[in-house]
């Protein structure tokens, strides 16, 4: 029993040592002044937001025609739409995309200028849906800067014309729009929007051959406005 209990003692001693070798080994490995720490960082969770909201456009719109006809453009006061705002965070991470639709009431024109045609100069009416990618960055918690660019179509109901529409006459309207403004936050469910937006329509305001079947005249219509919008947050 005594030489086993010697036995057990040597083991014991030597185990003891040669942790207190490793230990003192690995604190000379690491250089004074140094301190090793772990720390889990938690990424913000974005979630999903809806606003739903109305803006108001004071645009100036015109003609550009081929052959060129010496218009010039007209002031369009009245431009209201009601929209329909959805931000979607990529992988709840990535939080600057979005998506933009709603109803668009406006009107496009243009009047005489260089060349004093009779009864040429018209203006017409127009519903428009606009699809629309928005994107946004935040600024900290009361700002954001907005991007936008897509497509939209609509339809032209109504014209100054005394005669109406006629059958050289395009009724759907489709095209391209982009723009870019700011936003101002308001508490956690309100937004002011200021933005400055271009129109640029792909459907003729009339067939080429509407004034001649010989000399045909190209007439895509377009928008610069700049707008005032307010929405509400839904969740």
């Amino acid at each position: 029993m005594k030489l086993l209990r010697e036995i057990i003692l040597v083991i014991s001693l030597s185990f003891i040592s040669f942790s207190m070798f490793g230990q003192n080994d690995t604190v000379s490995r690491i250089k004074p002044g140094v301190q090793w720490d772990t720390a889990v960082v938690i990424k913000p969770v974005h979630t999903p937001e809806h606003l739903i909201g109305i803006k108001y456009d004071y645009s100036f719109t015109s003609v550009s025609m081929t052959p060129k006809m010496g218009v010039k453009p007209v002031q369009s006061p009245v431009n209201v739409a009601v929209l329909y705002t959805y931000y979607h965070p990529l992988w709840s991470v990535i939080d600057i995309f979005g998506l933009q639709t709603g109803l668009r009431y406006t009107k496009y024109g243009f009047v005489n200028g260089e060349y004093n045609f009779e009864n040429f100069e018209q203006t017409v009416s127009i519903v428009e849906l606009p699809l629309i990618s928005a994107f946004h960055i935040d600024l900290g918690d009361h700002f954001r800067v907005l991007l936008s660019i897509g497509p939209f179509i609509g339809y032209r109901f109504a014209t100054t014309k005394d005669n109406g529409f006629d059958c050289f006459d395009n009724r759907i309207d489709y095209g391209i729009q982009g723009g870019a403004g700011l936003a101002y936050i308001i508490g956690k469910r309100f937004e002011l929007h200021l933005e400055g937006t271009f129109h640029y329509s792909l459907s003729m305001l009339y067939h080429p051959e509407k004034m001649s079947s010989v000399s045909w005249i190209y007439s895509y219509p377009w928008q610069a406005s700049i707008g005032l919008g307010f929405h509400v947050k839904l969740n």
